[in-house]
C-alpha cells in the first residue's frame, strides 16, 4: 500500500499515487479499518490512477467497519478492480469526486451480518477497542456524536454511506453491492466527455464551460494544479 493509517483527524491530500499494490491481492493505496473509533479522517485532491485490475486492489479502502470518513475531490482514473471499498461500516461521505473508466467504482457490503459478525460480538475485536477509548465520553462523544450511539441500532448494517455530487465517467457500475446501504444523490454518470481539457490527463481539469459544473449541482472548481509534486525541484 501507499498509506496505511491509524488514529483521529487525519488528514491525506493532494497526493499522487499509482502503481502500488501490484502483486498482492484485497488490498488498499490508502488503506484503515476494524476501528470504528478512528473517525474525523479526511482524503481530498489526491489523484490515484494505473492501479492494478488483476486483483481485488482499491484506491481508499475501508475496511470491517471503519467509520465516518469524508473522501471528496479525488480523481480515480483506472484506478484498480474497485476503486472504493466500503466494508460495512457506517457514515462514510463522498462527494465531488471524479472516476474515470473502471468496471466498478464504488464496492458495499454489509459483511457484519455474515462472515464478519464474529467482529461485533459482545467482548469482540471492535467493542475492545471502542471501551479503550471511552467512546462514550468526551472528548470521542463530543467530537464524533455519532460513534456514542454505535450499538443503539443494528450495528451490522451499513448505514450513513452517502454518495453526493461525484462523476462517474465510463464506469461500467456504480455500485457494486445493494445500493439501498448508500444514500446517492447528485451523481452524474455518463460516457460522454464531461468537459474535460484532455480526458487522457484528468490532472488538466475541466474546461470554465464544462458540462459536469451543469449538470452536478455545486460542483467545485478543484485544484488540480496543485496535486502531486514535482521531483524535479
Amino acid at each position: 500500500m501507499a498509506i496505511l493509517f491509524h488514529g483521529n483527524n487525519h488528514v491525506i491530500e493532494l497526493c499522487d499515487i499509482t502503481n502500488v499494490c501490484s502483486e498482492v491481492d484485497d488490498q488498499g493505496a490508502v488503506y484503515y479499518g476494524r476501528d470504528p473509533s478512528e473517525q474525523g479522517n479526511v482524503i481530498r485532491y489526491c489523484y490515484f490512477h494505473e492501479l492494478s485490475p488483476r486483483h481485488r486492489v482499491t484506491a481508499t479502502y475501508h475496511d470491517d467497519g471503519a467509520c465516518g470518513a469524508e473522501v471528496y475531490g479525488n480523481i480515480y482514473h483506472k484506478a484498480g478492480s474497485l476503486p472504493v471499498l466500503i466494508g460495512g461500516g457506517h457514515n462514510n461521505h463522498y462527494r465531488h469526486n471524479i472516476f474515470i473508466d473502471s468496471p466498478v467504482a464504488i464496492h458495499i457490503d454489509a459483511r457484519m451480518q455474515g462472515w464478519g459478525k464474529f467482529m461485533i460480538e459482545k467482548g469482540a475485536i471492535i467493542d475492545q477497542r471502542l471501551q479503550t477509548v471511552n467512546y462514550k465520553n468526551p472528548p470521542y462523544s463530543t467530537a464524533y456524536p455519532l460513534l456514542a450511539a454505535y450499538w443503539d441500532n443494528d450495528t451490522s448494517y451499513p448505514k450513513g454511506n452517502v454518495i453526493e455530487g461525484n462523476l462517474f465517467y465510463k464506469i461500467g457500475n456504480v455500485v457494486h453491492g445493494q445500493s439501498e446501504w448508500l444514500e446517492l444523490y447528485n451523481n452524474w454518470a455518463t460516457g460522454s466527455d464531461p468537459g474535460f481539457v484532455d480526458a487522457a490527463d484528468p490532472l488538466k481539469g475541466f474546461k470554465d464551460d464544462a458540462l459536469i459544473y451543469q449538470r452536478i449541482n455545486g460542483f467545485p472548481r478543484l485544484p488540480f494544479e496543485k496535486i502531486g509534486c514535482d521531483l524535479s525541484k
